[in-house]
């Protein structure tokens, strides 16, 4: 796996890549879970599959949106149009240096609408392809499998990436008990508690093999989905030849 932030010049343009993975995320609350929880999950998947696809890794994006945590102690943020700037700037910027696709892997729900709008005008002004990947809303159906409501904000799911990034610095067990209930129709600011779950069904409490199950079976389904995208890009470019 090549990184950007090891490489020299004249290595990249020896390499010229045109494929790069950008994990994405966010400082904010995640109760007993690091403060960088959203951004340390993203960084494990697109480290972990940065070399299968022989893409370039870029340096994380560590900062994004915070709405119903901000004020928990240690949350850093930005502007929505700041962010929204920042990310089709820096991407404008690689394109001229001849990358032409970018897999964005997103770590945190509040950046979800905003590289929802950029990422388009991104393809559109400098024809660089991108793709985001909320791992969480992928991964849905793994979570709720391996953890029930133990899953959520700061919950099981998350942790169990950070776990097997760095197993040190996660609780060693979690079952959700801590985490205020989510309820449609009801919003909160700040949130009454900085873990969340979204279901009330009996929990499965994260363990470290709950957490490798999860993990594997998660980096499977963004592996086949990132493979996908890229198959289907590869006929794009392919279109009018016959």
């Amino acid at each position: 796996m090549s990184k950007l932030l090891e490489m020299s010049t004249h290595q990249f343009a020896k390499t010229e890549p045109s494929l790069a993975f950008w994990p994405v995320g966010t400082m904010e609350a995640h109760d007993l879970g690091p403060i960088g929880t959203d951004v340390i999950a993203p960084e494990k998947l697109a480290v972990d599959l940065a070399s299968e696809f022989d893409a370039v890794l870029l340096p994380t994006l560590a900062y994004g949106l915070v709405s119903s945590l901000s004020g928990y102690p240690g949350g850093m943020w930005m502007d929505e149009d700041t962010y929204k700037n920042l990310v089709f700037e820096l991407l404008a910027s690689l394109a001229i240096s001849g990358v032409e696709q970018v897999i964005v892997f997103n770590g945190h729900g509040g950046n979800t609408d905003a590289l929802t709008h950029v990422l388009p005008e991104v393809w559109k002004e400098t024809g660089m392809k991108t793709a985001f990947i909320d791992w969480w809303t992928l991964g849905k159906e793994l979570s709720e499998e391996h953890f029930a409501s133990a899953g959520g904000h700061g919950g099981a799911d998350e942790l169990a990436l950070v776990y097997m990034a760095n197993p040190g610095i996660v609780p060693e067990t979690w079952d959700g008990s801590r985490a205020f209930l989510y309820r449609p129709g009801v919003k909160t600011y700040p949130s009454p508690r900085s873990a969340i779950k979204y279901s009330e069904d009996a929990p499965k409490p994260l363990t470290p093999e709950s957490a490798k199950a999860f993990y594997e079976a998660l980096k499977q389904k963004v592996k086949a989905v990132v493979a996908d995208v890229l198959a289907g890009w590869a006929d794009f470019n392919k279109l009018g030849e016959s």
